[in-house]
């Protein structure tokens, strides 16, 4: 009985550490040595909300407040910047520096109106600093709303490592003059349709745009490509659950697979929806005789055939060749002598007569 009792015990303890110290552990092999967290202000339009959503006057300046707390007692530097939020190529909300993915639409976007003084900053021996921005509004009024996010990246430039990882917090900062709704962008634009190579892949690509300042949600799409003239569908694809930033733009990638890209010119078709207005794009595009030739030469997937598998079949259809006519032959053959016979009979029987 104590033996039974003994082992019950055993197995409850491993249990128990099976299940429970996997949180702490994920826990801490997040850690980077460093925490962030916002300290939000009386311009806040949602007090419950851990990012800034700051309500703005025009022109007026106010001071955001960010509490970098170190976790460990190494220093620790951290670089420390702001980004804008742009549409990445799966239909979600990303960041970024890069001026190049920003919409034309965007105009004086978050980079460009909230600075900081102290663009790294050094904890160490679990002590906490603030980290202060100046968030400076246009002076004119804006619509909806403005969108980015303050990044707190781990410097690891005077590592001794040749390759470093980055590694960041992101705290959201979204800044509005009313305060009203912006989830409810109501415009989708098609302004390019295109056959490229991206990522060493053959692609179609439709260049899609949000061009109002606010957020497009629960965008579905069902998007058709066709030969110019023709009913039978090349390549399809649908999602759902896509959601474009304010001012924004991104290409709408189709896989084009590893069959060969021909000339000619195609019809692209897009069917849209989020649930309160619906949209239907047809755009068309041409892949000339010298695009389809350097699409299909160098995408890194394509079908490449072993050149034994060649000699095979060429030595295949040889032969199948070789005895199609061998049995041609010796079919006439039999045939000749079937006839022959025939005609001996024939003759026996005339004789008889």
């Amino acid at each position: 009985m104590k033996k039974n009792k003994r082992i019950y015990a055993v197995l409850l303890i491993i249990c128990f550490v099976m299940l429970f110290p996997a949180k702490s552990w994920a826990e801490d092999s997040s850690n980077l040595g460093y925490t962030v967290s916002a300290v939000l202000n009386g311009k806040q339009i949602d007090p419950e909300k851990s990012y800034f959503y700051i309500q703005t006057t025009p022109g007026e300046e106010q001071q955001l407040k960010v509490k970098v707390k170190s976790t460990q007692k190494e220093p620790i530097k951290v670089k420390i910047y702001t980004t804008n939020a742009f549409t990445g190529e799966n239909g979600t909300i990303e960041y970024t520096e890069d001026k190049r993915l920003l919409d034309t639409t965007l105009l004086q976007p978050i980079s460009a109106i909230v600075k900081t003084e102290t663009p790294t900053v050094t904890v160490e021996n679990y002590e906490e600093k603030d980290v202060l921005f100046k968030l400076t509004p246009p002076e004119e009024n804006y619509k909806g709303v403005k969108m980015g996010a303050l990044v707190f990246e781990k410097d690891d430039s005077e590592s001794e490592e040749q390759v470093s990882s980055k590694f960041a917090y992101r705290v959201g900062l979204i800044t509005s003059e009313t305060g009203e709704d912006y989830k409810d962008s109501k415009t989708l634009n098609i302004l390019d349709a295109k056959s490229a190579l991206k990522r060493g892949k053959k692609m179609i690509l439709a260049t899609l745009q949000n061009p109002e300042p606010k957020i497009l949600s629960n965008l579905e799409m069902l998007a058709e490509v066709r030969e110019k003239g023709q009913d039978t569908v090349l390549k399809k694809k649908q999602v759902e659950s896509y959601m474009l930033a304010p001012n924004s733009q991104f290409d709408f990638e189709m896989d084009w697979g590893t069959s060969l890209v021909k000339a000619g010119t195609y019809i692209l078709t897009i069917n849209a929806n989020n649930g309160y207005s619906e949209w239907s794009f047809e755009k068309e595009f041409v892949i000339t005789s010298d695009q389809a030739k350097k699409m299909n030469e160098e995408s890194s997937f394509k079908i490449i055939t072993p050149i034994w598998i060649k000699g095979a079949a060429i030595i295949g259809v040889i032969l199948i060749g070789i005895i199609t006519l061998f049995l041609l032959l010796r079919r006439k053959k039999m045939e000749a002598v079937w006839k022959n016979r025939r005609r001996k009979k024939k003759k026996k029987k005339e004789r008889r007569k």
